[in-house]
């Protein structure tokens, strides 16, 4: 008498529990929502073709060039942080950083 009272309720939470586990997705991240300002361009000094840009020094004697038409760079903000990184191989090469805070 039981086992007829529970069998519909097991038929009826099984695919509910089979809906509800995590799926295997081969190791992929899925992300939702939108992009609500675009990133900004940031290249040496003369390399970009943006109408509007702004010149950040990093280091004495080393500037990059930063597009602030229209993205998350423009009107005088710069919601990224940059920094410098000389190469031990090299005097004159090395590694720029960029974080967006």
């Amino acid at each position: 008498m039981k086992l007829k009272t529970a069998l519909p309720y097991v038929l009826l939470l099984l695919p509910l529990a089979a809906f509800a586990a995590p799926g295997s997705q081969s190791g992929e991240i899925r992300f939702t929502g939108q992009i609500v300002n675009s990133g900004c361009a940031v290249a040496r000094v003369g390399a970009l073709s943006a109408a509007q840009s702004r010149q950040v020094e990093i280091k004495p004697g080393l500037k990059v060039e930063v597009d602030t038409d229209r993205n998350a760079c423009g009107h005088q903000s710069l919601p990224i942080s940059m920094s410098y990184e000389a190469l031990k191989t090299s005097t004159d090469k090395g590694i720029v950083t960029i974080t967006y805070l």
